[in-house]
């Protein structure tokens, strides 16, 4: 699985000024959300209305309904005089994720066991080879995005839209606890479990699958360390790397904003998109 576009940037990474305030806000939110997976929001970074408003062209107004979204599913918290950001994890907050996850994920590859046929294998088999290359490569963003996809694909598989749901938010909430608590992504997902996992399904032994999770989500959650006091860069211009200059982003109609010593940085910066 892997959060869309909403349909509303153009091949260059501009936003199109076709764009619905709606489908701003779905880009907004699911934007936020792929950079938390891929590690390219640090815990504890702000986000500021006003900054993310001149990303995506979109009203403050219309960011707050995102950011309280976001908050709801725990991926962002309010502090007194720091407002929105993203959510650096305790320790204790970690262990409650990966309780949640042992209680789920076993139930869910058990089921994908009972039914699973040949697609479903395949599937799984696409996520670990993509995963084993982007390992090779040592593309850690990818291998970061396509472990946490072999996870909620497995959800997907279960036939469970409820804890398919649930699993979605518990894997972008580990992404979290991963970088609050200061684990490499070599230690944390070893580059056999998932082949394993998937060896298991393959054969339908849904108990040596259920086992083989949990050893899984053990050996993760052993790899942690304590939470670190959050050092994020709170400029989202700086979370990637330098691309072409900004083409001015405005909804048809708009008056041409104002000169200004700087430039606003487009919306594919966050996103992760290259020219």
């Amino acid at each position: 699985m892997r959060w869309g576009l909403a349909g509303v940037l153009l091949s260059n990474g501009v936003m199109s000024p076709d764009a619905t305030p709606e489908a701003r806000q779905t880009t907004m939110y699911e934007s936020i959300v792929a950079a938390i997976v891929e590690h390219r929001l640090a815990p504890g970074t702000r986000l500021r209305e006003e900054r993310l408003a001149d990303l995506f062209a979109v009203s403050r107004t219309q960011v707050r309904p995102v950011l309280q979204r976001l908050e709801h599913e725990g991926l962002v918290e309010r502090q007194p005089r720091r407002g929105a950001m993203v959510s650096a994890p305790s320790r204790e907050a970690t262990k409650e994720i990966f309780a949640a996850r042992r209680l789920v994920e076993p139930f869910l590859v058990q089921a994908v066991c009972a039914h699973c046929d040949r697609t479903a294998v395949r599937r799984l088999a696409r996520i670990v080879k993509d995963e084993s290359r982007a390992r090779d490569a040592n593309d850690r963003r990818a291998m970061v995005r396509l472990s946490g996809d072999f996870h909620r694909e497995l959800a997907a598989l279960a036939g469970n839209e409820p804890l398919a749901k649930l699993m979605a938010g518990l894997t972008v909430r580990t992404c979290l606890a991963i970088l609050a608590n200061r684990a490499s992504v070599g230690s944390t997902c070893r580059e056999d479990e998932h082949e394993r996992i998937l060896a298991a399904i393959a054969a339908g032994d849904g108990t040596a699958a259920s086992r083989l999770m949990v050893q899984h989500l053990q050996h993760i959650e052993r790899s942690l360390d304590e939470p670190a006091p959050p050092m994020p860069d709170d400029d989202l211009a700086t979370l990637v790397p330098p691309s072409e200059p900004k083409k001015t982003i405005r909804n048809r109609g708009a008056s041409p904003p104002p000169k200004a010593s700087t430039t606003r940085t487009p919306a594919r910066k966050l996103l992760g998109k290259t020219p």
